[in-house]
């Protein structure tokens, strides 16, 4: 019974204890104002923020380790291509656009499949007729050379005045690369330009089109060759004259004298590069419309083993009955480094330019550089007019032709068409 009343005491204790604390409780509560409660589940809810599902693979790629890269490479990271209508694109410069002709070979490993690209300009006002064009601001024009290897890894021979790689892509890309080149300035085999075709003067060829980029010389061309051309063309290295001993597959003549092998080659595009060699350069299709090339050629020139024309290979000058008043002939000389664009300036691509005779007289061209050219009638606006040709004249060799009629004789090079001069026959 003592134990039982001890229970009830001690229970008695806990029940006033409990509504002691309950009281204090309350009165916190009434001290402190009302509480606005939120449902809670019964068990532990973390907040999360939305996050990118993408962003732990980023995080790790980011934390990844950089390839290392090779001794003597140079690494880049593209940007968004400058290029009008090339915003979509992405773009790693490795040289930048110069006055002066780079040529070399790249070497590339990228992080993704490239294409390579390299410019040639600035092209002059009305120079851009179908050929692929890059510009920055729609006034500055480059013709584009773009090939597309397919890989991410690889080499390639080039020429031009910029040099870069590129994909068609917005988000950047990182190639490491070794570019060994040279940076040459403009002259008689290192040029930039941009050329109309003409017809071909090859016998047999008289229905394809030709342009001529480094004329027939005694010297041996050797280089690379980037261009950029309205439609699909075809490559063309000339060796010779060859000699009668000599019978090569391929022949190509402008008269069915002087003879020269043919190397041919049809990568059937219209951008690309070339590693060529021989004593002429030109591109060339088989269709009767006029094309436009714009290209970057850099090459160096060495003495080779060609054939001397034959005496009786040489044009032979016009002769005439002597007329009382006494027929004269006059010379007019090509001068050296006429193969490159400059001398139209000065009105010396033909010295003397002009030169005013009388019916009867002859005039000769004197063909004083190492270049060939040609001394047609007719302009190169409106092509031959039929009235003389001397078809190609090597370096060293003469052409002369005599007038019969009065009149006003313009004439040009067929191969290097800023090249003009007129003769006026009273």
């Amino acid at each position: 019974m003592a134990g039982i009343d001890k229970a009830a005491i001690a229970f008695s204790i806990a029940i006033v204890a409990v509504g002691v604390g309950f009281a204090f409780y309350m009165g916190a509560v009434q001290d402190a104002g009302p509480v606005v409660t939120t449902p809670v589940s019964s068990g532990t809810v973390e907040q999360k923020t939305q996050t990118d599902p993408f962003a732990d693979i980023a995080n790790k790629v980011k934390e990844a380790p950089a390839k290392p890269m090779k001794a003597g490479w140079d690494r880049l990271t593209s940007e968004q291509d400058p290029g009008m209508g090339h915003e979509t694109h992405q773009l790693a410069i490795i040289l930048a656009p110069s006055d002066k002709v780079y040529s070399g070979t790249l070497s590339y490993d990228a992080s993704e499949p490239i294409q390579l690209v390299t410019l040639h300009g600035p092209l002059a006002e009305g120079d851009d007729k179908g050929q692929a064009i890059w510009t920055p601001d729609g006034e500055t024009k480059f013709a584009l050379t773009f090939v597309d290897p397919k890989n991410a890894k690889g080499e390639w021979k080039f020429a031009g005045n910029a040099l870069a790689v590129h994909t068609m892509k917005t988000t950047p890309f990182i190639v490491d690369y070794k570019v060994d080149y040279k940076e040459k300035p403009m002259s008689e085999t290192v040029m930039t330009g941009t050329v109309q075709s003409a017809q071909d003067p090859g016998m047999g060829h008289e229905s394809h089109q030709l342009a001529v980029l480094l004329a027939p010389s005694s010297e041996v061309y050797s280089g690379i060759l980037s261009y950029s051309a309205s439609e699909n063309i075809q490559l063309v290295s000339l060796r010779g004259p060859v000699g009668d001993d000599e019978k090569p597959t391929k022949t190509w003549t402008p008269d069915g004298e002087t003879i020269f092998e043919l190397t041919l080659v049809d990568p059937k595009n219209a951008m690309g590069s070339w590693e060529f060699s021989g004593n002429a350069l030109a591109v060339h299709t088989m269709n009767p419309t006029e094309f436009t090339v714009s290209y970057s050629v850099s090459a160096k020139a060495t003495a080779g083993k060609t054939v001397e024309l034959k005496e009786d290979m040489k044009v032979a000058e016009t002769t005439t009955t002597p007329k009382p008043s006494g027929p004269k002939t006059v010379t007019v000389e090509i001068p050296s480094g006429t193969a490159v664009p400059g001398c139209e300036e000065t009105n010396e691509c033909y010295i003397p330019a002009s030169v005013s005779i009388n019916v009867g007289d002859t005039v000769e061209w004197n063909n004083a550089d190492t270049a060939a050219h040609t001394v047609t009638s007719g302009s190169p606006a409106d092509g031959p007019s039929g009235a003389f040709d001397s078809s190609l004249l090597m370096g060293g060799k003469q052409f002369a032709h005599t007038f019969e009629k009065a009149g006003s004789y313009d004439y040009f090079c067929m191969v290097h068409p800023w090249m003009i001069g007129d003769v006026q026959v009273n």
